[in-house]
């Protein structure tokens, strides 16, 4: 379903559209947890973890839209290419960029 963003597609900086949906957990999404892994998968896949749980019930699925809407500065990684993976200790350290493996 569409809708509306608070920015324009000319200004959207990733390579897939606005509306995929993305991969994230609730603790990420109501900011109790940071983002500490970007995963961007070969099938175009984006996945924001914190890697506090791999419980299935902790995660949930968002338009990236909306998700880049909510997290402003997740756009430093949109040219993490496909296949690769970011990640960091915490928030306070630089974004260490890696091949996934197979």
């Amino acid at each position: 379903m569409a809708h509306n963003h608070t920015f324009s597609d000319e200004d959207w900086p990733f390579d897939c559209d606005i509306n995929t949906c993305a991969v994230t957990t609730k603790f990420v999404y109501d900011r109790s947890k940071p983002i500490v892994q970007v995963l961007h998968y070969d099938d175009g896949e984006w996945q924001f973890m914190c890697n506090t749980t791999d419980d299935p019930n902790d995660g949930m699925v968002i338009c990236m839209g909306c998700f880049v809407q909510k997290f402003p500065e997740i756009t430093e990684l949109a040219t993490l290419p496909l296949g690769f993976d970011a990640y960091r200790e915490d928030v306070n350290q630089p974004w260490e960029i890696e091949k996934l493996e197979e």
